[in-house]
């Protein structure tokens, strides 16, 4: 089967060599030549020869191009992206595929969604290789969906990136996207998210140790009347004036509220770890057994609790109020 599809898609891709060419009095015919690259990419992939299938996909993109048929050629990148990532294990090609066809989609006109989706997954792919560059990926797929006025579907890219930031230790560039993200909340109206997205700024900029920021955003948010008469303010308010206040408990007892645990799992999470610097610690509560020792002599305490000696029960019966069998049950009454 395999030698069967190999030998069809390199059928393919001489015809379609033939057809880019042209010849004496004839131009380059790059309808058939993108038709014929396109069969030749999907048979290399059959035969499992993955590099050729790539670069028919990509030549096949660019034969696209000279006809201006952006989508189908955006289409060809994305194919080779995904083959670069999955099956050639190249990042580098898998990257730069995936940012070409952002550009196509984008220059396409209507497929701004499509642009930042191929952006993002370019990010992916670059996560655990370059994490500034990662970022910034993520920042050029968030842009596109600022830019096009498509915020409201770049919620969940919003929250993605903002959980790779934390993940990499980068607080202070989640902050910034977390207002990002408020900003856009509230250019729809998704109060739910507004909200949260408040929560959440306080939340980082404290577990940061920056209480001072904390505070000035607490009052700026303030300024959102909507805001103020809802559990996240609430929460936010509180989780303040514990910090300030160097109350642990009373953090963590935030920290385990349903405002808070209700935020995406990786702010909650961060929440509930962080320490107040110098916070007080709870005095031990006296147990029942050392309340009950205070102030007695030693002898008195062997007494009461029978010591480490055999001969302490016999004591503690001794001390006890002998009982009565006689015939005075009228006293007991």
């Amino acid at each position: 089967m395999e030698s069967a599809s190999l030998k069809l898609a390199q059928g393919f891709a001489k015809d379609a060599q033939k057809a880019s060419k042209g010849g004496w009095f004839s131009k380059p015919d790059w309808a058939i030549a993108a038709q014929y690259l396109d069969k030749a990419a999907t048979a290399y992939k059959s035969a499992r020869h993955y590099d050729e299938a790539v670069n028919c996909y990509t030549q096949a993109s660019e034969a696209y191009i000279q006809m201006n048929v952006i989508h189908l050629a955006a289409s060809c990148m994305e194919n080779a992206a995904k083959l670069s990532e999955a099956h050639l294990k190249d990042h580098a090609k898998a990257i730069t595929n995936y940012m070409r066809a952002s550009d196509l989609y984008r220059s396409y006109g209507s497929a701004a969604d499509k642009a930042a989706v191929m952006m993002e997954k370019a990010a992916k792919v670059c996560e655990d290789i370059d994490t500034d560059r990662a970022i910034q990926l993520y920042d050029n797929a968030l842009s596109i969906y600022e830019n096009e006025d498509r915020g409201r579907f770049g919620v969940e890219t919003f929250k993605r990136t903002i959980q790779y930031m934390l993940d990499k230790g980068r607080v202070l560039e989640a902050v910034s996207m977390q207002l990002r993200l408020a900003a856009v909340c509230e250019q729809v109206n998704n109060r739910l998210e507004l909200n949260r997205s408040y929560l959440s700024v306080i939340a980082m900029l404290l577990a940061f140790g920056d209480s001072v920021e904390a505070g000035k955003r607490l009052d700026e948010f303030g300024q959102d009347v909507a805001f103020i008469r809802t559990k996240e303010a609430e929460a936010a308010e509180r989780l303040v004036q514990a910090y300030n206040d160097g109350d642990q408990d009373e953090y963590a007892s935030i920290a385990g509220s349903l405002p808070v645990t209700s935020l995406d799992a990786v702010i909650s999470r961060l929440t509930a770890k962080t320490r107040i610097p110098g916070a007080r610690r709870p005095e031990p509560k006296a147990t029942n057994s050392s309340a009950m020792q205070t102030g007695l002599t030693s002898s008195e305490k062997q007494a009461a609790f029978g010591g480490e000696h055999s001969g302490g029960s016999d004591r503690a019966a001794a001390a006890a109020p002998p009982f009565d069998d006689g015939d005075d049950d009228d006293d007991l009454l």
